[in-house]
């Protein structure tokens, strides 16, 4: 059965229109009605209602309770009286005092004995569950250490059943009496009648209701018997009985000496019956609490509960912890824990048991209501529910009124429907009358409107055809199936023989001619919705068409448009976008994002390398024959890479003369390796005849990175295999290295700080620092080294910034800085100088041209003569700089000294070929000096040598006083170190302290001698 149209709520129909708002006023009026009768107050009067009604129960049950408890139980004046009476009527008939009860046998159950009928009134009268009287001895401790016992002489009956009294005595027990006590009364013995009440310190609850009271009449003697009573916890007097409370108070003589406490108990057992929960809730959902709190913070110690409902809400809970504010009045709700997890209400109603300022004022007792508030709200809860009920039957009423009232009223406009759904639209329309005016004059429109349609739709087709834009579309009606296309739809996909049943196609043929053709790539752009194939054309060349779909639910309509023109432009462009025009290799650009996409699929890597290639006779070809003859040696290096290109290896040029692979998707190295074996040797094979050179080699150096050994990122791959190739390049030129990471972490900072050094020397990136060097028989000062300290974090040591330099070939640039920044150091500290000489280290085989000198002796004439020139033995000595450096030093009246002897490039040669001023000893030879014989014999040697020679002797690396003690002894010059002092920004001297130490050295050396 199809649906009826109006029940299609995706279709903006007429009669949803007017229909709509009748729902909409229906619906608000509903929603006025929930609202006054669940949110206009009325629940929540419910809920008051019965909170109100737990709150007025609970604060009866507590009248009546606190009545008992004050009225009744605790009423012990009488009894009080009685007992000390009687007291001391034995005390006077023995002729002793309370003293002696503690010293006497007899005496206590004299007393016990005698009691006995005002303890058995007592306990009928208060209508108690027992009654005890407990004699304190010779006992002034009243509290218990854990692990301590005593034991006292008491009277202890219990009346099971309070409310029904027995003449003879019969419904009484003996709990605890002396054995003769038990003998001379008619109260029978109890299963666990025992002669003495025994009180331990592991159970200070069971033992409170007798010390607490006897320690507040010791601290508070002022105080009547009554401000000192105490109500206790719950105990159990035997461990196989119920708990029971207790109500105690003190027993003291006319002169205020305490002799023993008076007290009743009430049992669990009975609090339960006089507190029937049946009264909170019929159902028993409900719960009397009786509790206590004694710190005035909302939690309770639980004494007895009724019922069950507490137990099912917080099992055998000890404890109760109320929220600090009330839920309602004196209505708490009971904080959650992992056993209470029901939201639940507690009436809290406080008994009034103590005078205010008395020693238990602040024992809180409280009798609570406890229920859920599920079980409370009920009510309420039941009237939200049938009102919603209510609600919801009536809208549904309403609804189904609405939708029956709704299809008659649109039944002849979806006939209307009918009749034009299955009018052929490339026909006139012609639609049945409906005798309603609206409907007809709609209809009347309906066959003007399509006359216009199927006019203007040809028009647009002839004008198409005449401005010759490449353009057709297509429409498929989802409803009839029916497909309609332009004139040059088919033309435009060579599909022309198709044209013939064009007019009388539907979608199952349409989607069969279209799955006929025959398309050689595809393009779909999810973001424009756009589709580009590809397809032949009839003279076999490649075409490609733009097919744009616009879909609603009624239609499919699709354009086509002829773009090959701009895709052969676009090709054209990103073919000069990702290809090096000279080679007509990947450039960068294009590389690095092959390099990501394959790298985005490990799994089709396997075992991958990637090769870096540098040509090596490249800048020499450009300088002597000109570029041109580069670009072609570029060229014929690039021909040889493309041999090798295949679908697991790829080649670019990077740079000037600069080439990158990447050949991947094999099992192993040992497949990859003769691949670039065989490229290095096709290279070397390969003569690039020149004019002056006919038997010229192409030559390139390589490095090489392992995917995944090296890393499993192309950037890293790609850094490691720079780093390879720079150190096959700055040793033997022409080689093929593979990557070494142990080298690499040794030397990585000679690649990767390539542009810090040009940064640092550009800049002048440098300062200098003093260390001071001393004499050292007197601890003067004759002069400081300048040692070089950059500014750029990246370059840590001289080491490395000389290393760096080196292997880029500009040593040159760093000797400059050292002799100019050094020298202007110099000037700027003369003052703190005074006559001391700067020691510069210079590098052996590197001299400032003669322009650079002339400029230096311009700048610093009158300050050359204080420099001593340091001869660095890291570098091997061009002997023609030594020589020129030693005329400028003899110009300038400045010293000359060897650096770093017995560890550098032919020491002794040096040594003989310069002359220097000074030697300066390493400190590989001075570490350790006092210790080690050998060095001290090595010394020893040198220092004859030296003497001999007139040559002073300085000593590096000084940084213990055994080692500058050892060092005055074998009669070293001067001395250098950490422990003398450290470089600094500015030359700094030495302190008294240090000069002082110096000459006490000597002085013990020369005591040795």
């Amino acid at each position: 059965m199809a649906k009826h149209k109006f029940l299609d709520w995706g279709n903006r129909s007429i009669i949803r229109k007017i229909f709509t708002p009748m729902i909409i006023v229906m619906v608000i009026q509903a929603i006025l009605f929930s609202f006054v009768i669940l949110w206009g107050g009325t629940i929540e009067q419910l809920n008051n209602n019965a909170l109100d009604i737990l709150n007025e129960r609970v604060i009866n049950r507590k009248n009546y309770l606190e009545n008992e408890m004050i009225q009744r139980w605790s009423n012990v004046d009488e009894s009080v009286k009685s007992i000390n009476s009687t007291v001391e009527s034995v005390l006077k008939e023995k002729n002793a005092s309370v003293q002696d009860i503690a010293t006497n046998p007899a005496l206590p159950e004299a007393i016990i004995s005698s009691n006995t009928r005002n303890l058995i009134y007592l306990l009928r009268k208060n209508f108690v569950t027992g009654a005890f009287i407990v004699l304190t001895g010779n006992d002034t401790n009243y509290e218990l250490e854990p692990g301590q016992s005593v034991q006292k002489t008491s009277l202890y009956i219990r009346d099971s059943d309070p409310g029904n009294d027995v003449v003879d005595n019969s419904d009484l027990s003996l709990e605890r009496a002396p054995v003769d006590v038990t003998k001379a009364t008619n109260v029978t013995m109890a299963t666990g009648w025992a002669p003495l009440l025994n009180f331990s310190g592991d159970d200070p609850d069971a033992s409170a209701f007798y010390y607490k009271p006897l320690k507040a009449a010791a601290e508070n003697p002022d105080l009547a018997y009554s401000d000192l009573a105490y109500w206790s916890r719950p105990f159990k007097l035997n461990s196989d009985e119920s708990d029971v409370i207790t109500y105690s108070v003190p027993l003291r003589t006319d002169n205020g000496t305490i002799y023993g406490v008076l007290g009743v108990e009430v049992s669990t057992d009975y609090l339960q019956k006089i507190l029937p929960n049946t009264e909170l809730d019929s159902n028993k959902n409900a719960s009397y609490l009786l509790a206590v709190d004694a710190n005035q913070d909302g939690s309770f110690q639980n004494v007895v509960t009724t019922g069950t409902a507490y137990k099912r809400l917080a099992g055998n809970a000890d404890h109760t912890t109320f929220e600090d504010d009330p839920y309602y009045k004196n209505i708490y709700g009971i904080k959650k824990n992992e056993r209470i997890t029901e939201d639940a209400l507690g009436a809290v109603q406080y008994l009034n048991l103590y005078n205010s300022n008395t020693p238990f004022s602040g024992d809180k007792w409280a009798l609570v209501g406890v229920t859920t508030n599920k079980n409370l709200f009920a009510f309420s809860d039941m009237v939200m529910r049938m009102v919603m009920i209510a609600l919801v039957i009536s809208l549904a009423i309403g609804l189904i009124g609405i939708l029956l009232a709704g299809i008659h009223f649109t039944k002849p406009i979806t006939t209307l429907v009918q009749q034009v759904k299955k009018s052929n639209p490339r026909m006139p329309v012609n639609l049945d009358k409906t005798n309603i005016t609206e409907i007809d004059e709609l209809a009347g429109a309906i066959e003007t409107l399509s006359q216009d349609v199927a006019s203007s739709a040809s028009k647009l087709s002839r004008i198409i055809a005449i401005a010759g834009i490449p353009i057709a579309a297509f429409e498929i009606n989802k409803v009839t199936d029916e497909v309609y296309c332009t004139d040059s739809f088919f033309k435009m996909l060579n599909l022309s023989h198709v044209k013939e049943v064009a007019d009388g196609l539907n979608k199952e043929n349409f989607e069969t001619i279209m799955l006929s053709l025959k398309i050689l790539s595809q393009d779909f752009d999810s973001q424009t919705n756009v589709t580009v194939i590809e397809i032949m054309d009839q003279n076999k060349q490649s075409k490609w068409i733009e097919i744009k779909l616009v879909e609603d639910d009624m239609n499919i309509l699709g354009v086509i448009r002829d773009v090959t023109i701009e895709t052969l432009e676009r090709l054209k462009i990103e073919h000069e976008r990702d290809y090096d025009i000279l080679t007509n290799l990947l450039n960068r650009r294009a590389f690095y994002a092959a390099l990501n996409e394959r790298f985005g699929a490990p799994e089709t890597l396997k075992t991958a390398a990637v090769l870096m290639l540098d040509l090596d006779n490249l800048k020499y070809i450009n300088d002597t024959y000109g570029h041109d003859f580069g670009d072609e040696y570029i060229r014929s290096t690039a021909n040889i890479l493309k041999q090798f290109a295949s679908p697991n290896a790829i080649f670019a040029r990077i740079s000037g003369d600069e080439f990158y692979a990447l050949i991947y998707g094999y099992d192993s190295k040992d497949q990859i390796r003769p691949i670039i074996s065989e490229i290095r040797q096709r290279l070397l094979n390969t003569a690039f005849p020149l004019l002056n050179d006919p038997e010229l080699k192409i030559r390139a150096s390589g490095g090489v990175a392992w995917y995944p050994d090296d890393s499993c990122s192309y950037e890293a791959l790609l850094k490691y295999a720079d780093f390879a190739m720079y150190q096959i390049k700055n040793s033997v030129k022409g080689e093929f290295c593979e990557f070494d990471s142990k080298s690499y972490s040794e030397n990585a900072y000679l690649l990767e700080n390539k542009e810090e050094l040009n940064k640092f020397i550009d800049g002048n990136l440098v300062d200098y620092h003093f260390q001071p060097i001393v004499d050292i028989r007197d601890g003067q000062i004759i002069g400081y080294e300048a040692l070089m300290r950059s500014r750029l974090s990246t370059l840590k040591t001289p080491m490395e910034i000389l290393a760096l330099a080196k292997s880029q070939s500009k040593l040159h640039q760093i000797e400059w800085l050292t002799w100019f920044n050094s020298l202007k150091a110099l000037k700027e500290n003369q003052e703190a100088f005074g006559g001391a000489r700067m020691f510069i280290n210079s590098i052996s085989n590197q001299l400032l041209s003669s322009d650079e000198m002339e400029e230096l002796e311009q700048l610093y004439q009158p300050i050359l003569g204080q420099v001593v020139v340091e001869l660095t033995e890291e570098e091997r000595t061009n002997e023609s700089f030594t020589r020129k450096k030693q005329r400028y030093i003899r110009n300038w009246g400045a010293g000359l000294a060897l650096d770093d002897f017995g560890t550098g490039y032919n020491s002794d040669a040096n040594l003989l070929f310069m002359t220097p001023d000074y030697v300066k000893i390493d400190m590989s030879i001075v570490q350790n000096i006092d210790e080690d014989v050998n060095r001290q014999k090595l010394l020893q040697n040198l220092v004859t040598y030296f003497k001999e020679r007139k040559i002073k002797i300085i000593a590096e690396g000084v940084e213990t006083i055994s080692e500058l003690s050892a060092l005055i002894r074998f009669g070293v010059d001067y001395v250098q170190g950490f422990y003398l002092g450290r470089p600094n920004l500015h030359p700094q001297k030495l302190t008294d302290e240090q000069v002082a130490e110096i000459l006490q050295l000597n002085e013990e050396a020369r005591n040795e001698v």
